[in-house]
């Protein structure tokens, strides 16, 4: 089973946002326990104040995120994946960030195991403690709830522990890219329709577990 999940951010930068030149959004998302996903996006990237001007910018964001998964579904095969983002400019000093989140590999758990784990639950009291990471330009955390939607046969083969989404921007080609990210033209062509790329394509780059 496959549930997607849309998850909204606004960033409001210190200075005013003429262009936004280059973007790429990264991710640390991992399954903690049996009902939370947990982790970080990175969003980075170089901008203009003002769209004449030939001086460029750097911005760089941490934005905690958590899923709550509900009980209802066995998580232990679930992956993690990144379907689409987008960004736009509100107001000329924010940034939107609109990213699309896939879980997939859900197995729905029939009725008697929940109630024995809800009966569980009931006999112990646990206290989750959450580290206060902080960073330069950290967000407060995101608390995204858990949204079914239609079922999937769709199975992924491969898994990777991280990834990054990238906007090909004017300058670039595939062998810059390759370069820049150490991966192989073939692990890009797994994620990626190579013929099609251009100026604006997202491109996902994938990170093999060893």
């Amino acid at each position: 089973m496959k549930q997607t999940i849309p998850f909204t951010k606004d960033i409001t930068f210190k200075t005013k946002i003429g262009e936004i030149i280059s973007i790429s959004l990264d991710n640390d998302l991992m399954l903690k326990g049996e009902d939370l996903i947990s982790g970080n996006f990175y969003i980075n990237g170089s901008y203009k104040m003002i769209e004449t001007s030939a001086l460029e910018e750097t911005y760089s964001y941490k934005i905690p995120c958590e899923i709550a998964i509900s009980d209802e579904y066995d998580t232990f095969h679930a992956t993690v994946d990144i379907d689409d983002f987008h960004y736009e400019i509100i107001d000329d000093e924010v940034l939107r960030i609109n990213i699309v989140l896939v879980i997939d590999n859900l197995q729905k758990k029939e009725k008697e195991e929940i109630k024995e784990e809800k009966e569980a639950k009931e006999e112990e009291v646990v206290e989750v403690l959450r580290d206060d990471d902080r960073c330069i330009e950290e967000e407060k955390p995101e608390i995204t709830s858990f949204l079914e939607v239609q079922e999937s046969i769709k199975k992924q083969s491969d898994t990777y522990l991280t990834y990054k989404v990238y906007i090909f921007k004017e300058g670039d080609s595939i062998d810059s890219v390759l370069e820049k990210y150490n991966i192989t033209k073939d692990d890009l062509g797994d994620y990626n329709d190579l013929d099609s790329i251009k100026v604006g394509s997202k491109i996902v780059i994938p990170s093999f577990n060893d």
